[in-house]
């Protein structure tokens, strides 16, 4: 429990609200069921919360506990959901798709009204400036964010999701089985799109959301600021992030004057392709790499500045590779906004270099 709340404390600048029930040898030998049913019901009565998730572990799922039997079974206020996520079942991918497929299955209400300027969010993981960004730039061109799956979501907002006219796919490997949910379930069709890092992906994201809804984009390219590429033409720079991410960020990378040397994705090796599609033979492309690969391939690209997140500042330090980190919750990445941010933040690491 240290690790996992450890982890989402650095992503994010909210505690996270994850409890355990901490099995321990004489439950992996003779079970636990009652041991989860008592900690549900006592969460219910002592938080009182609307939800309560309830997913398995390594272990559970190795000694055949039936959580989403257990989950039904509990006498509770809260509509419980369990949820089968042992690490043993499948990747990172495949945990965040089930979840977000099972919460449009077990929340989302069919709807009675559809907005047709309304959209959602789907896949969109982490909250703050950048979602707060997102929300701004569609109002640009007069579309409202309706709901988000899930950053900063409401029971509410998520039971709602079918009153939007439009579904946007911003994380394909997380959110693509819920999209679809959502398209069978409330008939509301959803677009692709890749985070809006700088300032010409987010004219195309806006203009492809306006031509899905049927709507001017009413933002004129004209005015979009140069595109800075002093800062970055002569730097070695390394990606590491997830999929979604390290695509967006490559572009960036890409139209600021600066191939990435080394591309790193923590997880879904079908990305892989999409990235060497952009980069040249030149660039390293690894997908969930051990440590040692990634030391190796920095050091044989000679990689001066690493964008990525808290988890490689380490690596960074003991290198002596220069280290931005797009992966907080704090740090506004997306948007014109989230650009300009950018563009500060990598011309302020250029004149460091003197």
């Amino acid at each position: 429990m240290y690790h996992i709340n450890y982890i989402l404390g650095m992503r994010g600048d909210r505690p996270s609200q994850i409890y355990s029930t901490c099995l321990d040898e004489n439950d992996v030998i003779f079970g636990a069921e009652e041991k989860l049913k008592e900690a549900i019901e006592e969460l219910d009565s002592e938080l009182g919360p609307e939800v309560i998730a309830v997913l398995s572990c390594c272990a559970s799922s190795i000694i055949g506990e039936d959580v989403e039997r257990i989950a039904e079974d509990a006498t509770t206020d809260a509509r419980v959901i369990g949820i089968a996520s042992g690490g043993f079942e499948g990747d990172f991918r495949t945990g965040y798709s089930e979840t977000l497929k099972r919460l449009v299955e077990e929340l989302v209400e069919r709807p009675q009204t559809v907005d047709p300027r309304a959209v959602n969010l789907i896949g969109l993981l982490r909250g703050g400036p950048d979602l707060r960004e997102l929300r701004r730039i569609l109002g640009l061109i007069g579309v409202r964010v309706n709901a988000v799956l899930t950053a900063n979501a409401t029971l509410a907002e998520i039971r709602s999701m079918g009153s939007a006219a439009l579904n946007i796919l911003v994380c394909e490997p997380a959110g693509k089985e819920a999209a679809e949910c959502l398209l069978e379930k409330c008939n509301t069709p959803y677009i692709t799109e890749e985070l809006p890092i700088g300032h010409a992906a987010t004219h195309r994201f806006l203009e492809d959301v306006a031509e899905a809804l049927g709507i001017a984009a009413g933002v004129d390219t004209a005015d979009m600021p140069p595109q800075h590429a002093a800062p970055l033409r002569h730097r070695r720079v390394a990606v590491i992030g997830g999929p979604t991410r390290a695509l967006s960020m490559t572009r960036f990378l890409l139209e600021h004057g600066s191939e990435p040397a080394v591309i790193v994705v923590d997880f879904d090796a079908e990305t892989k392709s999409r990235l060497e599609a952009l980069v040249g033979a030149e660039c390293a492309v690894l997908i969930e790499p051990e440590q040692e690969e990634i030391v190796q391939a920095l050091k044989e690209r000679h990689v001066d500045l690493i964008v990525g997140g808290m988890l490689e500042r380490p690596i960074a330090a003991a290198l002596g590779i220069e280290h931005l980190d797009i992966m907080h919750g704090s740090q506004k990445t997306v948007g014109f906004a989230g650009a300009d941010n950018l563009i500060r933040a990598l011309a302020k690491r250029k004149d460091s270099d003197g």
